[in-house]
């Protein structure tokens, strides 16, 4: 069975806190995740994720703000990387994007994270800019790369 993608409700918050965990140095909590599962009344952020089997195996979190959308955080459990799972996420996100009228998608990545730069480059996203010493990592901070697409 493919995965399907789907917009995460609250009960999903545990998983995404579980694969950020996993996947992720300075991972969300579950708190923050349910802010953006459902409808939070007054929150901007939406969050899609991968399902197969009634499993969650990967998410994205995006924002759009009035013709400029923002991805914020997008995972899969290892287990399934190099699977198009990640690939699959921000397409569609970009999808919900241009649907809801989006021009540009932004989003910043570390500089260390030399598959999750593939992924964005292969979409068309080009280097903007970088933040230094943005992101925490064991002994110090690192930089993140600012990266953009028009959509």
């Amino acid at each position: 069975m493919p995965h399907a993608i789907r917009p995460a409700c609250l009960a999903d918050a545990g998983w995404l806190a579980a694969i950020d965990a996993e996947v992720s140095f300075n991972p969300w909590n579950e708190q923050q995740f349910a802010l953006v599962c459902g409808t939070t009344a007054g929150y901007r952020e939406s969050a899609l994720v991968a399902v197969e089997y009634n499993s969650v195996h990967g998410f994205v979190v995006f924002s759009q703000v009035l013709d400029e959308g923002s991805i914020h955080n997008l995972a899969v459990r290892s287990a399934y990387h190099r699977k198009g799972l990640g690939r699959l996420l921000l397409e569609a996100a970009v999808a919900e994007m241009i649907r809801a009228d989006a021009r540009r998608c932004l989003l910043e990545v570390r500089r260390s994270n030399k598959a999750a730069r593939r992924l964005y480059e292969g979409n068309g996203f080009a280097l903007d800019g970088v933040r230094k010493n943005y992101y925490p990592k064991e002994g110090g901070r690192e930089d993140a790369l600012l990266m953009s697409r028009e959509l």
